[in-house]
């Protein structure tokens, strides 16, 4: 079948003179059921790949454990498809997929070579269309032709939607496209199945329980994008990677291509008895406003999704991590040296100069707070100094600011950059690269309705009330069990809520190149993207993923000039991080036995590039808590600061003069644990669910490290005993070496 390059350019949304969704009939389930016309692609000792000639869908068998992965489901299963999609016509929505609108009308054809299955779809509303020459097709008919490429090797399927090459219904477009929906359903979920989802920095749904809250779980890939103008929150995944577990069998499926378009949905028991998983793809972006509709830029390459295929002991979340890892290495998302330079780890440190109007803490008085930590005998600082340029906290436009003059102007920055040089730490700029706080923007960006793209930045520094909160629910203790109440000193505390308007997408290259060839660098050792990290947005012009791509070059056009630190840490810009600040660790939806947080994107990036959680309160009653999560994830301290009132306070308002000493104690207890992992990886993460004496417990993980490295944290009041007979003390944690 000859498939020629075309993709409608379609602009104008007035051209969808109808927005009735209209869906296939379903055809005969045999088309959708594994059939017996099998062939062998490929076996090696581990997996064997073959292809089903009647249905036109693969099937990976693990040979050590004799279980099938099967891409149709068959029976009365509405989701039992290869692909599907959504066709935007000016008649109206067609909903199609390749079992009821290719293959049931004899519109399909493959292709092997060597071990490569390449399937040839036509995909219509009705067959006498489908098999027309695409020269006589009009803007009245359904039509698209595409292919989809399996690819296999030892161990893993590369699965290729090409789209670069698609014929299309003239003036129409493709919407959203769902790729494998049922690979790795079942009807008969046990005890250990489960979903690896990347919500947070990775979180665990068991199948065989049920909780309202995270039945049904949807994940954006590095969040919703502004040009659609939802301000709606959302899970948000800084990988795209999402993971099957059944009995000893288990797969990862890391999108490589096209990754900045998907959305990870997960089911458990779904309408047709099915739990499942699998990646929505928005082809191209359309959004409702009134009575009209709106589309952003058509995505016009392929999408590239990689299966990794574990069996046995290495069926597990652990390995998912180490098999994305190796992926990511391989696509040049990840250097495979890795970005952190020696066995060493930092004490990560945030001032704020300016928020709101009030100055909060200038370079002599951060001076002062190196100067106190240097006393301590903490001596490797990166200190991320936000709020420095022109706007503060809320940051006004980069390509025209300064360093604000009440915070010590340039000579103040020279003087702190000195002391930081010959003392041996970091200083980085803290910049949004992308945003401004500004009302007005040469240039800013659009929502599809034309109205002004912006992003909310919160300014959450200051005491705030605790509040029921998924790091107590997980080991089911009250906060007060952690220590005292929290204290709320005289100390600065607002909330504020900052409208930081976009600016085009198309623009940035130009912009922060310049910026990079201007003298404000020489202040420092480096930046630290504020914005860069977890915001992505396209435009009508430009898609997603060319604006993933131009983000990602401005990354690494910084190690050009310095170290680069980003929030967040969506991972398209961590190519040439050396540091990620502010990792999430915990999920957006509630946590439970059901649906528990796990260290995934910790066990991807450990030993790659260095990290932290959310800055720690010294005063906090979870303060303990906090501290042991990042023991548990590997992750570095990191603290927040201002000073105020000619006294120096951590982030709560506690005096750093007073809990000083605690700091220092905690920094220094544990960079002579992680300091020889620092460029290790986590190879495995458990829960203890026995003690020594074989009775149930709660609240002790253990996190191993690829040199055999060990370490235990217990989040509970009372000293475990684990069943190799090391204790931990209550709230404590203990390394162990192999």
């Amino acid at each position: 079948m000859l498939i020629c390059m075309f993709f409608s350019s379609c602009s104008a949304t007035e051209k969808i003179t109808s927005t009735q969704v209209i869906s296939s009939e379903e055809s005969d389930t045999v088309y959708r059921t594994l059939s017996k016309s099998s062939e062998q692609i490929t076996k090696n000792d581990f997996l064997e790949f073959s292809f089903d000639k009647k249905t036109f869908s693969v099937n990976i068998k693990d040979i050590t454990e004799n279980y099938t992965w099967t891409s149709l489901q068959g029976n009365n299963t509405p989701l039992s498809y290869v692909i599907s999609l959504n066709l935007y016509t000016k008649n109206g929505i067609y909903k199609l997929n390749t079992q009821d609108n290719s293959v049931a009308f004899g519109t399909v054809d493959y292709k092997k070579e060597d071990n490569t299955i390449t399937v040839n779809y036509i995909l219509s509303d009705k067959a006498e269309t489908a098999k027309k020459d695409y020269a006589s097709i009009t803007p009245d008919d359904v039509y698209v032709a595409f292919s989809v490429r399996y690819t296999f090797s030892e161990q893993s399927m590369q699965v290729e939607i090409l789209l670069e090459n698609a014929l299309i219904t003239p003036d129409a477009f493709i919407g959203e496209l769902t790729v494998l929906p049922l690979l790795g359903a079942s009807e008969n979920d046990t005890a250990n199945d489960y979903f690896l989802i990347p919500d947070g920095s990775g979180a665990v749904m068991y199948l065989d329980r049920t909780s309202v809250e995270t039945d049904f779980i949807e994940v954006y890939v590095y969040g919703k994008d502004p040009y659609l103008n939802s301000s709606e929150k959302s899970a948000s995944a800084t990988v795209p990677v999402f993971g099957v577990k059944r009995n000893n069998s288990a797969f990862a499926s890391i999108i490589t291509k096209g990754d900045s378009l998907a959305r990870i949905r997960a089911n458990r028991k779904n309408e047709t008895g099915f739990s499942s998983v699998n990646a929505t793809f928005t082809i191209t972006p359309v959004t409702a406003s009134g009575n009209s509709l709106y589309k952003g830029a058509t995505y016009k390459d392929n999408i590239s999704i990689t299966y990794k295929f574990l069996s046995g002991q290495n069926a597990d979340y652990s390995s998912m991590a180490s098999a994305s890892r190796e992926e990511f290495i391989n696509k040049s998302f990840l250097k495979s040296s890795g970005n952190i330079k020696n066995d060493d780890i930092p004490f990560c440190l945030t001032v704020v100069g300016k928020a709101d109007s009030d100055i909060m803490t200038t370079t002599e008085q951060t001076l002062d707070i190196l100067g106190i930590l240097k006393g301590k005998g903490i001596n490797n600082i990166w200190l991320n100094y936000k709020g420095l340029l022109s706007g503060g906290f809320a940051q006004k436009d980069l390509y025209s600011s300064s360093v604000i003059p009440s915070l010590g102007g340039r000579q103040g920055v020279e003087e702190l950059h000195e002391y930081t040089v010959t003392q041996g730490c970091k200083l980085l700029i803290n910049t949004d690269i992308l945003s401004s706080s500004s009302s007005y923007i040469k240039n800013s960006a659009k929502t599809a309705d034309g109205k002004k793209a912006f992003f909310n930045l919160v300014n959450d520094m200051g005491y705030h009330p605790n509040t029921a909160n998924n790091l107590v629910s997980r080991i089911g203790e009250k906060a007060a069990q952690l220590g005292k109440e929290k204290e709320t000193p005289d100390v600065y505390s607002p909330v504020a809520d900052y409208r930081m308007n976009l600016r085009k997408i198309e623009n940035i290259s130009d912009k922060f190149s310049a910026f990079l060839e201007s003298d404000i660098l020489t202040l420092s050792d480096g930046l630290s993207f504020s914005d860069a990290g977890y915001v992505l947005y396209s435009s009508r012009k430009t898609d997603r993923e060319t604006a993933k791509n131009i983000i990602s070059a401005q990354a690494k056009a910084v190690n050009n000039y310095g170290t680069l630190a980003v929030e967040n840490g969506n991972i398209y810009t961590l190519y040439g991080a050396e540091l990620i600040s502010g990792m999430n660790f915990e999920t957006f939806y509630t946590e439970s036995a059901d649906y528990e947080p796990v260290p995934f994107v910790p066990a991807i990036l450990h030993g790659q590039v260095h990290y932290t959680g959310k800055a720690i309160d010294a005063g906090d009653p979870l303060y303990r808590y906090d501290m042991l999560r990042l023991i548990e994830y590997g992750a570095l301290p990191f603290y927040e600061w201002i000073y105020a009132n000619n006294n120096i306070f951590c982030y709560s308002g506690y005096l750093l003069n007073d809990r000083a000493g605690e700091i220092a104690d905690f920094y220094n207890d544990a960079k002579e644990i992680f300091a020889p992992l620092a460029k290790e990886t986590i190879t495995g993460h458990r829960k203890i669910e026995k003690n020594s004496e074989g009775k149930a417990i709660s609240g002790v993980y253990c996190t191993t490290y690829s040199d055999g490295t060990e370490i235990y944290v217990n989040y509970t009041g009372s000293i475990i005993q684990t069943p190799g007979n090391i204790a931990i003390g209550p709230y404590d944690y203990v390394a162990v070496k192999r």
